[in-house]
């Protein structure tokens, strides 16, 4: 067993050796998982019993294209659709997993809100994992072609994206490690997920979240993840988020989903467990990727926080829609 990070870059945790790593796959900390056939055989030949309600369901995330935000010196975050967010933080321009396009069998239903030359001052780029609706060539490149950032990603993502960036550099991180950047600290962190782009190279990339400091102020996307013990592990080493980036959306069926999503209740649950102060739900209403019709993450997510007179604490921004901090 090998016990993998980069020794270039500062540990947090004292007691952590690393991910381990088996020769080929990243290992599970917590709660092993890995799909089943079984299960995907199972999701394509049974009935959806939302499936009328899906259908009809016509509903869209708003789309906000007023970018006057963008001469703003404050922070700010903007949602861009899906798992792609716009952060400024202490004058530097982070973008998270941009997806910006149709994928294969996805149509993604709202438009980019902004043009790619309007990406030009990007200070970082950070990339969760590997998963296509996260982690797109195309829209990874055509960033590139009008910005400049550091890429701020997991261990052995080189091997997916090195032959798109060029000499784009790259920083990779371990679970707790914190990166090499100026004017924010950005934090690599823990997620329950998995990484796959083919048939077999399941779990040979690792997967994460992120931590995002500067000005007093704490920032943390947390990529794709089901419910586990890693939230209260992470408060534990930052116990004042302002804000948390969850997502809420693609969580039916069940079987298929709950090892590796959070569905609306589960990430309130983790909201209270990180203790951050606001939540910004996210990975919903951008693709058609589960069984849910696509409003019901959407108003669930607000009648679970109200439930709990605690309304005022999610933010479901629309598309392109700016929070400032």
């Amino acid at each position: 067993m090998q016990y993998l990070q980069n020794k270039a870059l500062l540990t947090i945790k004292e007691d952590w050796q690393g991910n381990p790593f088996d020769g080929k796959e990243f290992l599970y900390e917590d709660e092993p998982f890995r799909p089943k056939m079984s299960d995907i055989f199972k999701m394509l030949t049974s009935r959806n019993p939302q499936a009328r309600e899906k259908r009809t369901d016509k509903w869209r995330p708003a789309v906000f294209t007023d970018s006057n935000y963008l001469e703003s010196k404050e922070d700010f975050i903007v949602w861009l659709g899906h798992a792609s967010f716009l952060i400024q933080l202490n004058g530097k321009r982070i973008l998270t997993d941009p997806v910006f396009y149709n994928l294969a069998l996805l149509r993604r239903f709202v438009p980019l809100p902004l043009k790619l030359e309007q990406f030009a001052d990007l200070d970082y780029l950070l990339l969760s994992h590997d998963h296509r609706d996260h982690c797109d060539q195309k829209s990874i490149k055509n960033v590139l072609k009008h910005a400049s950032p550091t890429i701020l990603t997991s261990l052995k993502m080189s091997s997916i994206i090195g032959h798109w960036i060029g000499d784009t550099p790259i920083q990779e991180a371990g679970w707790y490690q914190v990166y090499q950047t100026e004017d924010i600290e950005v934090t690599f962190l823990p997620s329950q997920h998995w990484c796959r782009r083919g048939l077999t190279d399941f779990n040979q990339v690792l997967w994460g979240s992120f931590m995002i400091q500067a000005n007093g102020k704490t920032i943390y996307f947390g990529g794709d993840s089901a419910k586990g013990k890693h939230f209260g592990k992470i408060k534990q080493l930052f116990p004042n988020i302002d804000i948390c980036i969850l997502g809420i959306g693609a969580y039916k069926p069940q079987f298929m989903m709950q090892p590796v999503h959070t569905n609306p209740q589960e990430a309130f649950e983790a909201y209270q467990q990180l203790g951050a102060k606001k939540m910004i739900p996210m990975h919903y209403g951008t693709y058609d990727l589960s069984w849910e019709p696509i409003s019901e993450p959407y108003y669930q997510i607000q009648d679970i926080f109200e439930q709990y007179q605690l309304g005022d604490q999610v933010l479901p921004i629309g598309v392109g829609e700016a929070v400032f901090i």
